[in-house]
């Protein structure tokens, strides 16, 4: 069984990054390309190894009809009933481009940026504010829980990102967060007997300018969407 804490195309350590290194959960039920036998993709994806795979459309097919689907059935892996049920995202795509498309919910502020790379980036309402004013968005402080792949002896909560991701030997996979003036790391918590790490990360939002230039107008006149209990 995959390891669900590597990159399920190169099978690297993939440390989640917003914009650099994501992840697919299993219930999904998105066909795995890269799978020596048919399975149901469940693990992280370095966005530098999604650009530089010839599965990636593959990938993307998958992935933006779950994204724009709502409650479905999906064949089983083997053909044979009865069928897997999932629910999708239930967004609508609002542009398309040469190098992207836009997907937007409609039962909250929310919207996807999917690069025809593969990578993807969401984005909430204060990022399309950022966005008009020509500022690049910045994810949401969160904690990620991720299980390294070695112990490194009482060392990690000293380290950089730039230091973790050495560490772990994927600083090739992260180009564009080799400088740590990109990106906003604190160290939360380890545990050794699990090498469970607990980080939290900001992170830019690099979307592509056709996407910047659409949303910036789509900001103008977007409404936000309300509840009757704020109404």
């Amino acid at each position: 069984m995959p390891d669900l804490n590597e990159c399920q195309i190169c099978g690297r350590p993939a440390p989640p990054v917003p914009g650099q290194c994501d992840g697919v959960a299993g219930y999904r039920l998105i066909r795995d390309p890269w799978a020596a036998a048919p399975a149901f993709l469940d693990g992280y994806l370095h966005f530098s190894c999604l650009a530089d795979s010839e599965k990636t459309p593959d990938f993307l097919a998958e992935f933006t009809r779950m994204l724009q689907a709502g409650h479905e059935e999906v064949e089983s892996l083997n053909g044979t009933p009865p069928p897997h049920t999932r629910m999708g995202l239930g967004m609508t795509e609002i542009f398309s481009g040469a190098e992207c498309s836009v997907f937007q919910s409609g039962i909250a502020d929310h919207w996807m940026v999917v690069s025809r790379t593969g990578a993807w980036v969401r984005l909430r309402l204060d990022d399309l504010a950022d966005i008009s004013r020509g500022v690049v968005p910045r994810s949401p402080a969160g904690a990620f829980p991720y299980r390294l792949p070695a112990d490194p002896h009482g060392k990690v909560d000293e380290y950089t990102f730039t230091e973790l991701l050495a560490f772990m030997g994927v600083a090739d996979r992260y180009p564009s967060l080799n400088d740590m003036m990109d990106i906003e790391y604190e160290f939360i918590d380890y545990y050794p007997p699990k090498r469970l790490l607990e980080y939290s990360v900001r992170a830019p939002l690099h979307i592509p300018a056709e996407a910047s230039a659409f949303l910036a107008r789509h900001a103008e006149s977007y409404t936000p969407v309300s509840f009757e209990e704020d109404a």
